[in-house]
């Protein structure tokens, strides 16, 4: 039987590569405050290891900077190196700084959405800071049209990408090859939601488990459950 004991399980998390960003970052406000926002990687990991008695890996300090980045910063906003690593990460992907992995549009879905959990943008942010830049945009645009999608998706749609009228006017002397078009649209579209439901219901079960005395896990869970 697992143990119960918030210290444990709070272990437990830190452990499991497979734990996100989000629930990671919550661990360290909760335990240390927002003080630990300016904290070097290397400290992080060394108060962790003091009061969870837990070597974190590369990939959960990733993960945690990765949070940080996204709070305390317009990088994924304005950045579109960036924008693409920190989706990457927040996706599980290792990050390596000295190699270029392109995001794919299942992963830069999953970073839009795990992005606005962690700060959701309001309608009296500076733009400056919550409009996501040119070239952010046409890179949204650039790996939907590689992976051939007509249309973008749930917040890929912040994108702006839309050629359905484009494929539907190219095949409208054949209506049978649109329709095929139009269902293997369908399937795309629908596999893509599907991976970003697992996603969203794998946080919500460690939201759920996580035991925190302070922070917002209890508003963070409402959003998923609002998007799922």
């Amino acid at each position: 039987m697992l143990s119960t004991n918030p210290k444990v399980v709070t272990r437990r998390l830190l452990m499991e590569e497979s734990t996100y960003a989000t629930v990671l970052l919550l661990i360290l406000l909760d335990t240390y405050g927002p003080e630990a926002l300016q904290w070097a990687p290397e400290t992080i990991s060394l108060e962790l290891k003091d009061d969870y008695a837990v070597n974190i890996t590369k990939q959960t300090l990733d993960k945690i900077m990765a949070a940080i980045a996204i709070v305390t910063t317009n990088y994924f906003y304005k950045d579109v190196l960036k924008f693409i690593e920190l989706a990457n990460i927040l996706s599980g992907d290792d990050a390596e700084p000295d190699e270029f992995d392109p995001a794919t549009a299942g992963e830069v879905l999953w970073g839009l959405s795990e992005s606005f959990l962690l700060w959701p943008p309001e309608k009296d942010d500076n733009p400056e800071d919550t409009q996501f830049s040119p070239e952010v945009t046409e890179y949204m645009v650039q790996v939907l049209q590689d992976e051939g999608y007509m249309s973008a998706p749930d917040l890929l749609a912040l994108s702006g990408h839309d050629t359905s009228n484009f494929v539907r006017d190219t095949w409208s002397d054949d209506p049978e090859m649109y329709q095929a078009i139009y269902e293997m649209q369908q399937q795309k579209v629908e596999d893509l939601k599907a991976s970003l439901q697992d996603n969203f219901k794998e946080l919500f079960v460690q939201l759920k488990l996580l035991p925190v005395k302070s922070g917002n896990k209890e508003d963070i869970m409402r959003k998923i459950t609002n998007a799922a």
